[in-house]
């Protein structure tokens, strides 16, 4: 059987049959929405607003009206006051500033400019010259331990805690910057380099506890002249041993944190100088032996006295 043939539509051939269809159905839409004029002149007449709402509404916008002119008003009276204010205004009014010299400039001590220096170094100077290092303290806490390169030595901050106030102790072990080698002492000093260098100041052999190996090794101790002899950049006592294939150990580690490790020091706990050297002060301890002692006194003599001090840090 053959198929039956559809009729063929000719606006399906053309390419503008799409944009007819939309042609008629807008077309539809104006015819549609065409009103009569009588009827929109009905409506308007129907909104008018009647006289009496007029009136209402011209009562309720006179008080809007009153308000707005008692604010020029006051604007107004505001803009007067202000012309008469002087322009210039009185020095009673000014903040009287404080002359009297403070900080480094208290005690009047003048100090040289250097070069690249810091402000604690600065401040040490400052300190040296009017003779306020600390050499004998009570009881201090210790805050921080830093390096001085203008005294070349380590310097310990302390916190008084009789006059609430911090202090400045320089140290007094003699403690040098140094690193150590594997190496014997006759081996070193056959490195022409290392001899010759400026930064270079002795050999020394110790004994090391390693605690790796859990064995006692026979190092040499390599002492330089400041930190940056050791290991700081350029030429040094450490590149010169990386050059001729040796390490040196414990060049890396900054000097106050090593200088810290040596002496065994430990920030936060209090320590009593005399006469420049410091000492660890178990103050707890002692505050304990004051008090029996204050007690057996007190039972000896009949007088009794229930005391709740606490240990004074």
């Amino acid at each position: 059987m053959a198929k039956k043939k559809k009729p063929i539509d000719d606006k399906q051939k053309s390419l503008f049959a799409y944009v007819d269809e939309k042609k008629e159905e807008k077309t539809k839409k104006v015819v549609k929405s065409k009103k009569k004029p009588a009827e929109d002149e009905a409506k308007k007449d129907i909104e008018k607003p009647s006289p009496e709402k007029t009136a209402e509404e011209k009562k309720s916008k006179q008080p809007e009206e009153e308000f707005i002119q008692e604010v020029d008003e006051k604007d107004a009276g505001v803009k007067e006051e202000m012309e008469h204010i002087p322009a210039e205004i009185p020095p009673e009014m000014f903040f009287k500033g404080n002359e009297e010299p403070f900080g480094l400039k208290k005690d009047a001590v003048e100090l040289k400019d250097v070069k690249r220096e810091s402000v604690s170094s600065k401040y040490v100077r400052y300190l040296i010259k009017n003779e306020k290092i600390v050499e004998n303290m009570d009881r201090g806490l210790l805050l921080d331990v830093d390096y001085d390169g203008g005294e070349n030595k380590a310097y310990c901050k302390f916190y008084d805690l009789d006059d609430d106030e911090i202090k400045i102790w320089i140290d007094t072990t003699g403690h040098e910057p140094y690193c150590l080698s594997k190496e014997s002492k006759s081996d070193l000093e056959n490195i022409s380099d290392l001899v010759n260098y400026e930064g270079f100041k002795r050999f020394e052999e110790v004994e090391i506890k390693e605690l790796l190996s859990d064995q006692d090794l026979t190092m040499t101790k390599i002492y330089g002249n400041t930190p940056l002899d050791i290991g700081g950049s350029g030429k040094n006592i450490k590149n010169i041993l990386g050059d001729s294939g040796l390490k040196a150990w414990e060049a890396d580690i900054r000097y106050h944190l090593n200088y810290i490790f040596d002496t065994q020091l430990i920030s936060g706990l209090i320590y009593s100088i005399k006469n420049g050297k410091t000492y660890w002060r178990k103050y707890c301890d002692t505050h304990r032996r004051k008090h029996k002692r204050i007690h057996r006194k007190q039972r000896r003599s009949g007088i009794w006295e229930s005391s709740n001090r606490k240990c004074e840090l």
